[in-house]
């Protein structure tokens, strides 16, 4: 699943946490992308959720 609107080469990563992005509405985040599923995410975001620990790559 893709929630990414780039240009950008994309990877597939597992989340093993949870991370909500996107403008807010009330304090809830637009986009959730939840531990156990599987994303094709940008590679910048890649690096950046795998070093915070909050994905693997697959």
């Amino acid at each position: 699943m893709t929630n990414f609107n780039t240009n950008e080469p994309t990877a597939s990563v597992r989340m093993t946490g949870w991370m909500g992005y996107g403008p807010a509405r009330n304090g809830t985040p637009s986009r959730i992308l939840q531990n156990g599923e599987i994303y094709e995410v940008p590679q910048s975001e890649v690096e950046w959720l795998v070093g915070a620990g909050l994905a693997v790559r697959v």
